[in-house]
């Protein structure tokens, strides 16, 4: 390619559209750009493949950060082969290499702490409180997050803290404590707001509308996870948005309109069965085999019920799994002796 030919995305227009978050438009772009090209170019590389990940491409994400990881320490560039190694982290988890995903936040966090890079350290930190709170070592969980916010809170960095404040409202609700997770996932929103960035906003606003519609008010919890839809829809992300219709459909279930619960999470399920992202399809999966199950569709029930428990294993959701798999062997009891 000639210098005289443009590029269908340069360097400046990639960080300009991940700085709006325009996920659909900078994965899209990227595309049309040849690896090498990718892999010349480091730090747009980087760029299209953070856009892959959050498109649910977390495989062709992996495969991209994994060409462009030897590239960032050939040239020594701390910063490009930091963000490199968490986005690997993250693929990694995400195709459900939970240990590899580990090793590699458990590197960048002794990395940065040697080299007394303390936000690249709060990041890393992040990453092993989201691995374990999966895996149901909330306490754990808990002290990281601790330790991320922090140093968050030491830097000025905003965008972290509303990261971390939204992981910690996750953790605390599910260890049952709902007012506490309400408050640090309100913080996440006021945190968003300020950075003018909607996916930050939407995580959140998904969350305080799950726990509007667990303590009965269904009515408002739908319409927040409505409003989250679209934010995601505007932001290009299916995996977003078919959140949101997960937590839609809880609430249609808890007014009592059944089927239009299953038509959300037929909806949900079939956006995931098309991007690489195994936490969505576990909890669709799981709330799809619950609904299927009360409405006496017991094969079908199972079918979702299994699917969702090989999904939860994948991620390393133990104890998700294995309460799952109680649920599974009462229905297969129930079919033996009916």
């Amino acid at each position: 390619m000639t210098s005289s030919t443009p590029l269908p995305l340069a360097l400046d227009d990639a960080r300009a559209l991940r700085s709006a978050g325009d996920w659909q438009a900078l994965a899209a772009r990227g595309d049309q750009l040849a690896v090498d090209v990718l892999l010349g170019e480091p730090e747009l590389g980087l760029h299209v493949a953070v856009a892959r990940r959050k498109v649910g491409q977390a495989r062709r994400a992996l495969e991209l950060a994994g060409a462009l990881e030897p590239e960032a320490r050939r040239r020594g560039d701390r910063w490009l082969l930091t963000d490199v190694v968490t986005l690997i982290g993250v693929a990694l988890w995400e195709s459900g290499r939970v240990d590899e995903a580990e090793d590699r936040f458990a590197e960048l966090l002794e990395a940065a702490t040697a080299g007394q890079n303390e936000e690249a350290s709060a990041n890393a930190a992040n990453n092993l409180g989201v691995l374990a709170n999966v895996r149901g070592r909330r306490d754990l969980a808990l002290t990281w997050y601790q330790r991320a916010l922090a140093a968050h809170q030491r830097q000025g960095n905003v965008r972290g803290l509303a990261q971390t404040h939204h992981n910690l409202g996750i953790s605390y609700r599910d260890l049952g404590f709902d007012s506490e997770a309400d408050r640090h996932f309100a913080r996440a929103i006021e945190f968003g707001q300020e950075l003018e960035t909607d996916e930050l906003v939407a995580m959140a606003e998904i969350e305080r509308a799950m726990l509007r519609v667990r303590r009965g008010d269904a009515e408002l919890g739908g319409e927040m996870a409505r409003r989250a839809g679209e934010r995601f829809q505007r932001l290009g992300s299916p995996v977003g948005a078919a959140d949101a219709q997960r937590v839609m459909a809880a609430a249609e279930r808890e007014r009592g309109r059944m089927d239009e619960a299953l038509a959300l999470l037929d909806a949900a399920l079939a956006t995931s069965l098309n991007h690489d992202d195994p936490v969505l399809r576990a909890e669709v999966q799981r709330d799809r085999g619950l609904l299927l199950r009360d409405q006496g569709s017991i094969g079908a029930a199972r079918q979702a019920l299994a699917d969702s428990i090989e999904r939860f294993a994948l991620i390393g959701a133990a104890a998700e799994a294995e309460a799952l798999r109680a649920i599974l062997a009462e229905l297969a009891a129930d079919t033996t002796t009916s």
